[in-house]
């Protein structure tokens, strides 16, 4: 499933860049990225992967969570199955 919207993306993007060579666009878009300074490429850098960290780390605490949640869900069932058997045992002495 990802490679395939990987694989998406990067066809996408090489269209887009075909039409926009085609239109004869690409020529003036590199002009103005050569006039920006250096350093605004370093902070943009720094943004993105800024970025792509916190979703990262984002995701990797919901996957945390949702495995303390389901470990903790699970200790509540075998509570409740243990009481069960509990007042079922009381109300049954004989079964014993």
């Amino acid at each position: 499933m990802k490679q395939t919207k990987r694989s998406l993306i990067v066809v996408g993007s090489l269209f887009i860049l075909f039409l926009l060579q085609q239109f004869g666009l690409i020529d003036p878009m590199i002009e103005k990225l050569e006039n920006i300074a250096w350093w605004v490429y370093l902070v943009l850098a720094g943004i993105i992967f800024s970025g792509y960290q916190a979703f990262s780390l984002s995701r990797q605490e919901k996957e945390v969570d949702e495995e303390w949640v389901q470990e903790q869900g699970n200790v509540y069932i075998k509570r409740m199955n243990a009481e069960k058997e509990r007042r079922r045992n009381r109300k049954n002495p004989k079964a014993m």
